[in-house]
């Protein structure tokens, strides 16, 4: 499969992009600046990812959009700029399928969180979480073939046995879920190579 990565030059991206490649995938890398550090076997392309014409020519040909792209202090608005310009492209480039990475915590699933998360999501959290909260809202009225993944707090350990549920099936989790970005990162490739989870919000969590 082909895909296009925004994001890519993040801890989470960068363990996608080369589990993709290494399984045999084709990626592009979207990335900000042609000298970004990007596993070579990458084709990578330079531009914003908050522009819809930058976005339709570099998925052209593709079969996916993966988003493991973070909130950026500089750019508050910075996932829901981009979901748009992804919804927009998808008119152009004739690709609908996109897989991004949230945040338990976010929108609907703050509800079905701990005293502990809810508190440091409200607080702390409360801005990068608005932001990914009003990108998840256009998604979901897009029309595109979409797919959400909430991931718990992220640590750099590495693959590992974890949870895959989806929000509306949540009922109980531990107090501080967490999740490896290698966990997060192998669930992305497997919904995208797999096409499962279309118009779902699935909680990854690393298993006990």
């Amino acid at each position: 499969m082909r895909f296009l990565v925004l994001g890519a030059t993040g801890r989470t991206g960068v363990l996608f992009v080369k589990k993709a490649l290494d399984q045999g995938h084709q990626v592009t890398a979207l990335v900000r600046r042609l000298d970004a550090t990007v596993d070579p076997r990458a084709h990578i392309v330079s531009g914003d990812v908050t522009d819809a014409a930058v976005i339709a020519t570099a998925a052209q040909g593709h079969d996916a959009v993966i988003s493991a792209l973070g909130n950026a202090p500089e750019a508050p608005t910075l996932i829901t700029d981009t979901v748009r310009a992804v919804i927009t492209a998808a008119k152009t480039s004739g690709v609908d399928r996109f897989i991004m990475v949230s945040a338990f915590g976010v929108g609907d699933s703050l509800a079905k969180t701990s005293f502990l998360v809810r508190f440091i999501s409200r607080t702390m959290l409360r801005k990068k979480y608005a932001d990914k909260a009003a990108a998840e809202a256009l998604l979901k009225a897009s029309g595109l073939q979409w797919t959400l993944e909430y991931p718990g707090p992220l640590n750099d350990g590495g693959i590992s046995r974890y949870t895959e549920i989806v929000l509306e099936d949540v009922t109980k989790l531990p107090i501080f879920p967490s999740t490896s970005r290698a966990n997060v990162a192998d669930f992305l490739l497997h919904a995208a190579v797999k096409d499962t989870f279309v118009h779902q919000t699935v909680v990854v969590v690393n298993a006990k």
